[in-house]
């Protein structure tokens, strides 16, 4: 507790210049001890501190005691609030709220729901300690939602909580920072994971000194139709940029040049029809493929795609009108083959497999609909997760709102293409593509802004994502 709420105020004193007032609001579990400790420190470092509980409350924990008996120690007493709707803080205080932890397990209810909304109301900044109050760690489906504390900053310990990473829980977290407090790990075996540069550095192979472009792969990417050939020139772009071999790009004959100068690397494979993709021949050839970006859904192009699912047992990346088709004939499902990456966003995974009542319940079924057909899925957005045929779930750190803007998906598709014809096993080809394609993206909005981001500059900046993992 007192190694936790160290490195609390050490982060918290760092975001402002000169110590002023702060309202620690403390709880009667090892939250509220966290929070005693925490005002114990500030009062300490020159800071005008005041302790609010609830009148009335439950007994304290035992580690919660010795915390509250340390403040005490400081001659400084502990203010209990009765009406919340009639608590007037000082407008130029912050708020620290420790009043509930990361173990609740139950919605806040009473006098201190009542408090949490008072807090809410209040035009102070709030800065939670580990969790926001209220908030449960996972599974918020029937939580009170006006009883959850809505922090400006939240400051937690060790590591990510899942309900961080929900989009539903965003207007309660804030500002998110993790904070290291020593804590042993090893014998924790968790249930899911974090995808960071560490761990994609550990998992992208050394390039080998004397590889040629046939030990690199060759990769074909079945996009583009007419009047949408640029989903075709992103994801190719980014293939090339991301270590493919050789890339042969199938595209509506007829739209040959615009590849042909768009991406001279690129070696052409032209379809029979002018207008979209209806047919593949001598699959052989490639070591992976990816289809999907800008091919629609027209009738010939739904027989091609089922020829394709049918005929190729290989390494394979769906996107895009590819999951639209998977999505309206549900039976091509069966014909995906194990270990292929699917890379829907909300509105495409909805479409496969139904509409959520909330992002908890999506997760599962993105963990259920990967098992069933032993496939990995990304589900894109922020923190764009990683379920695993085998039932991994991962997280990916990451990226920026920036990339909200059409082409960024066909980018990945590029980026994941090239990885898998390199031969890397598919969920590490996913959780790498990811992870670069993210980190090309928080690399470019240093640059050029998020407002700046563009999926053409997305695709150039891709080198760049791969010197910073390989250097």
């Amino acid at each position: 507790m007192e190694s936790a709420a160290e490195s609390w105020v050490d982060f918290f004193e760092n975001s402002f210049e000169e110590a002023g007032k702060a309202i620690v609001i403390a709880g009667k579990g090892n939250n509220g001890g966290d929070g005693f400790v925490i005002a114990r420190l500030l009062l300490e470092n020159g800071w005008d501190v005041e302790v609010v509980t609830v009148e009335g409350w439950r007994a304290m924990t035992e580690d919660c005691k010795k915390a509250e008996r340390l403040w005490r120690k400081e001659k400084m007493g502990v203010k209990t609030v009765a009406c919340p709707e009639e608590w007037m803080p000082d407008e130029d205080a912050v708020l620290v709220d420790a009043l509930f932890g990361a173990g609740l397990n139950r919605p806040v209810e009473g006098l201190e729901a009542r408090l949490i909304r008072r807090m809410n109301a209040l035009p102070n900044e709030v800065y939670a300690v580990d969790i926001p109050s209220g908030l449960m760690g996972e599974d918020n489906s029937r939580n009170d939602r006006t009883a959850i504390v809505k922090a400006d900053y939240t400051y937690t310990f060790q590591f990510m909580k899942l309900a961080f990473l929900l989009p539903e829980n965003a207007e309660y977290v804030g500002e998110l920072h993790v904070l290291d407090i020593n804590l042993q790990t090893g014998d924790i075996e968790p249930d899911w994971y974090c995808t960071t540069l560490e761990t994609v550095q550990e998992l992208l192979p050394e390039s080998n000194r004397f590889a040629h472009k046939g030990m690199n792969g060759r990769g074909l990417l079945i996009a583009g139709s007419r009047g949408m050939m640029g989903a075709a020139v992103l994801g190719a772009k980014a293939a090339v940029r991301s270590g493919v071999g050789v890339l042969h790009c199938h595209v509506p004959k007829g739209c040959g040049d615009i590849m042909q100068v768009a991406v001279p690397e690129a070696i052409l494979e032209e379809d029979e029809s002018e207008c979209c993709f209806s047919a593949l021949k001598e699959m052989e050839r490639w070591n992976a493929i990816a289809v999907g970006p800008g091919i629609g859904q027209r009738d010939e192009t739904v027989e091609g795609l089922r020829a394709l699912l049918q005929h190729w047992k290989g390494r394979l990346v769906l996107d895009a009108d590819a999951l639209n088709i998977l999505a309206t004939h549900k039976d091509l499902l069966e014909c995906v083959p194990e270990d292929s990456i699917l890379t829907p966003h909300i509105g495409e995974f909805e479409r496969l497999t139904g509409k959520s009542e909330n992002d908890f319940e999506r997760l599962n079924k993105l963990l259920i609909f990967a098992k069933q057909y032993r496939v990995n899925v990304v589900l894109k957005g922020a923190y764009s997760a990683v379920a695993t045929a085998d039932g991994e779930l991962y997280f990916n750190m990451s990226g920026n709102p920036g990339m909200a803007k059409g082409g960024c998906g066909d980018v990945l598709t590029g980026v994941l293409l090239a990885l898998a014809a390199n031969g890397i096993k598919m969920k590490e080809v996913a959780r790498i593509g990811v992870f670069a394609h993210g980190l090309a993206g928080d690399l470019l909005a240093g640059r050029v802004g998020m407002r700046g981001i563009s999926s053409g500059l997305l695709a150039e900046e891709m080198g760049a994502a791969w010197s910073e993992i390989e250097g």
